[in-house]
């Protein structure tokens, strides 16, 4: 079963940016960028990413605001931060190099254990599993393994198959194989059981419950949030609010302010958006917003240049604001007198 996955990965796995010069660097950023984000959108985030920011040097000593720019429409921003502050340890713990064994790749940062897994098989050829969807849905039907993904029990019954297994030689491109046999045949529905190297020996397969397994996920109701914004510009400088890390949502991120943040009147409509971040449905609008005469700024507000807005507003939904055309014709909003 193994040989057969690994010749099928390795015949027609996807030409994948970090797959063409594999180190630790490039694939500890392409695993964090992958993680809870489609392939599709990373490529061209994860290949600008290394343009601006080659090694970890130059990871460690850029600022927040410059890798939360680059990181921009990925959305988790928390991952970008600890990127950051993991190449910060590294530069002054490790002596810039990506450390090699588990508990100090572990120890990192923003890495758990399957992060630490994929890096250190990959860059490093150690034979450390990896467990994430995919491989829990492989495992799953592969085995006849009946549980749900989220599951703590289930999932630790999925990290002991997958150490079982992990081979001593060439154990990247054991754990490759597994993730790419989930995201391109082995799919949530309808998998391509034809196409499947591995199906003689998969027990959904011949058992037909490939369509059953794993057990689906309890699905949690989505909460809807209603957020009115405002768009106070003036002499060409918009003015942004810093969310606090008290904030349920987009924390420690600089926003449109909402309605009461600051001393404004809100006026016409210029733009709605919606928006879905974990479990919450946002209906955003934004309203052209007239500051107070007297109106006292505080410390989290700031005027920022429009050509430095798509610096600051990283997140989709201000971009989703920003592209309207909207902006295009509408006046500055003026200081109420």
């Amino acid at each position: 079963m193994r040989a057969a996955l690994l010749r099928w990965y390795r015949r027609g796995m996807r030409d994948l940016p970090w797959r063409r010069q594999v180190s630790p660097y490039r694939t500890w950023v392409s695993e964090i960028m992958l993680q809870q984000t489609t392939v599709a959108a990373v490529v061209p985030k994860y290949e600008a990413f290394l343009r601006r920011f080659p090694d970890v040097a130059t990871l460690a000593a850029t600022t927040e605001e410059d890798v939360l720019a680059a990181w921009a429409g990925l959305g988790y921003y928390s991952r970008a931060r600890n990127l950051r502050r993991a190449a910060g340890e590294i530069m002054t713990r490790h002596d810039g190099r990506f450390p090699t064994d588990y508990e100090s790749v572990l120890a990192l940062p923003g890495i758990g254990r399957y992060t630490a897994g994929a890096i250190l098989s990959i860059a490093y050829g150690k034979p450390y599993p990896v467990v994430d969807g995919n491989v829990i849905r492989v495992f799953s039907r592969l085995f006849g393994l009946r549980g749900r993904p989220k599951d703590p029990a289930f999932t630790a019954r999925i990290w002991r198959k997958a150490a079982a297994l992990v081979p001593k030689k060439y154990p990247g491109d054991w754990n490759q194989a597994l993730m790419e046999l989930g995201a391109t045949v082995c799919t949530p529905e309808s998998p391509s059981c034809g196409a499947c190297p591995v199906s003689k020996d998969c027990v959904a397969f011949k058992k037909k419950l490939q369509d059953k397994l794993p057990l689906p996920e309890k699905r949690r109701p989505s909460e809807d949030v209603r957020w009115s914004c405002l768009w106070i510009e003036r002499n060409g400088q918009v003015l942004l609010w810093k969310r606090s890390a008290r904030e349920r949502l987009l924390k420690n991120l600089w926003g449109l302010p909402e309605v009461g943040r600051v001393t404004a009147t809100a006026g016409r409509l210029l733009a709605r958006a919606s928006h879905t971040i974990t479990h919450h449905a946002l209906d955003v609008e934004l309203h052209a917003g007239a500051l107070a005469s007297d109106a006292l700024l505080p410390p989290e507000a700031d005027w920022t240049p429009r050509s430095r807005l798509k610096e600051r507003l990283v997140s989709s939904l201000w971009l989703k604001l920003l592209r309207a055309r909207v902006f295009e014709r509408a006046p500055s909003a003026k200081i109420a007198s």
